[in-house]
């Protein structure tokens, strides 16, 4: 069994909060800067949890991917 990355949780806070556009002010964004900073496992648990954030943000919802499916096979029953 794997353990853990015990940084995980932390950074995934972050990466929420830096994306909360309204409330990440300059205090919060110098608060995680130094987080990122005291540790080089901080910055990589960071960076795998940005790109997980930006792939999600990325896939479409199942519902959109179905109703394109339906568009593009409707037009081919059609003919």
């Amino acid at each position: 069994m794997t353990q853990a990355d015990p940084h995980w949780a932390v950074a995934w806070d972050w990466v929420q909060r830096e994306y909360d556009r309204e409330n990440f002010d300059p205090a919060a964004r110098a608060a995680m800067m130094h987080w990122l900073a005291a540790d080089e496992a901080h910055r990589k648990a960071y960076d795998k949890a940005a790109r997980l954030w930006l792939l999600a943000g990325l896939t479409a919802p199942m519902g959109d991917l179905e109703e394109h499916a339906l568009a593009q096979v409707q037009p081919r029953m059609q003919d």
